[in-house]
């Protein structure tokens, strides 16, 4: 059997444990539930806040960082950093990470709404990376939702800092680009 295929059925393994873990110690436990009122309630919440005369704009704001929130909580939890105890579906462990689809996005698109000045935007980031690091994190650590393996909290606070910034660079230029191409027609 060449290594490959020792991996794979390693893998097979994992994924029955995994099944067997989750339809019997997570489905309808309670953090099952809070992990489903926090998918849904920022979404709520956030078509009563969103600013509809911007809602493209800032809804592009949501879909990449919930784009780069789900790859940099793969990247840290396929090295080990962290993990989820509990999801929400049984696919693969953190596929559904409730931050990364739901509040995150949310407080990134009412950041770059409510502070479209840089130096307020950029302090805004810095109280909400503090916020989510050290309470948002502990929230769902408590909770039993979030485990940190080899990461501290501190750890995260510039990553959220350059998410923010990286997304409103990113809208900037969108918005340049747009502007620049409606003046050519």
């Amino acid at each position: 059997m060449n290594k490959f295929q020792e991996i794979e059925k390693h893998y097979e393994q994992l994924r029955k444990l995994w099944m067997d873990y989750w339809t019997q110690e997570v489905v309808f436990t309670h953090q099952w539930w809070i992990m489903i009122f926090t998918l849904i309630f920022p979404f709520f919440l956030w078509w009563r806040l969103v600013d509809k005369t911007r809602i493209r704009e800032i809804s592009l704001v949501g879909l990449i960082v919930s784009c780069m929130a789900f790859i940099l909580d793969q990247i840290g939890s396929s090295l080990g950093y962290w993990t989820y105890p509990y999801t929400l579906t049984p696919l693969e462990r953190d596929l559904w990470a409730v931050a990364d689809v739901s509040i995150m996005p949310f407080f990134y698109m009412m950041l770059y709404q409510w502070f479209p000045k840089w130096k307020t935007y950029i302090l805004g980031t810095i109280i909400f990376s503090l916020f989510a690091a050290f309470v948002g994190e502990t929230i769902f650590q408590w909770l039993g939702i979030y485990e940190l393996l080899q990461w501290e909290h501190i750890y995260s606070v510039p990553p959220y800092i350059l998410l923010g910034i990286f997304v409103k660079v990113v809208l900037q230029k969108l918005k340049t680009i747009e502007t620049t191409s409606k003046g050519k027609e």
